[in-house]
């Protein structure tokens, strides 16, 4: 989920503060300010192939206080598909950062309704942390679906366990360089990697690419006092173009 992601190709495992981090590793969740974000994309400009999602994070401000301990707690919404195929997903975690480490734990309730065979939730669990190796380095780790779940009498892999690894670079000013290795248990193994470029008067210029399935993005993004906008798109190499946009409102 978010714009700022599927332009810099999907590397966002080691990336601090995301503001839909929530949904891709909570460990990076921002732990200093209360947002709500709202983000579609429409995958090959397809209407039936849409993802909408919405996102509320805030810090606990009173642990604030120890100086050693921040806590942030974080709640969504996300849903995909049309009258005929439908996921319905609502997602809640935490995230704490002990100095240079953050950990973050999420939990999802999964609901998949296919026209004429029913419907049926589940529970999956995620979790990740990112750490502070100093020299502008982070490293980060997620891992997804902790927990094996099935949506149906039948076991099946429409949860697909997924872990990821990933390292982001920030040492230049306003640049910032992030790449990610991912494997599910379905998949081959894929390579992701991302740049980000901030602008003078709040304007950012990102681009991103991934393989198996090769893509690649480019997207924009613009900061106005408490509200932030991004812009993406993402070309498969055979499917075509999937144009994406969220915005930010910083309580």
């Amino acid at each position: 989920m978010g714009a700022r992601s599927v332009a810099m190709g999907q590397a966002h495992t080691a990336l601090s503060a995301d503001a839909w981090a929530l949904f891709h590793n909570p460990a990076s969740m921002d732990t200093e300010k209360t947002i709500l974000g709202f983000f579609a994309i429409r995958y090959y400009g397809l209407k039936e192939l849409e993802d909408q999602a919405a996102v509320l994070s805030m810090p606990l401000q009173p642990f604030r206080r120890w100086n050693r301990l921040d806590i942030s707690l974080a709640a969504g919404f996300h849903t995909y598909g049309f009258d005929l195929y439908r996921e319905t997903r609502a997602i809640s975690g935490a995230a704490l950062r002990f100095e240079r480490l953050r950990i973050g734990f999420s939990a999802n309730y999964v609901h998949i309704r296919i026209d004429g065979y029913g419907s049926r939730g589940s529970p999956v669990f995620d979790a990740g942390m990112v750490a502070d190796l100093g020299n502008s380095f982070q490293v980060g780790y997620r891992i997804s679906h902790i927990l094996s779940t099935d949506s149906g009498e039948v076991e099946t892999d429409l949860h697909p366990s997924e872990m990821a690894g990933g390292v982001s670079w920030n040492g230049m000013k306003r640049l910032v360089l992030a790449a990610d290795v991912v494997k599910d248990s379905l998949h081959p193994l894929s390579l992701r990697a991302g740049v980000e470029a901030e602008l003078p008067g709040g304007l950012f210029l990102r681009g991103g690419w991934t393989s198996r399935p090769f893509t690649w993005s480019a997207g924009t993004g613009l900061q106005l006092n408490r509200i932030h906008g991004n812009l993406a798109v993402q070309k498969h190499d055979v499917l075509g173009l999937s144009p994406g946009i969220d915005v930010q409102f910083y309580l």
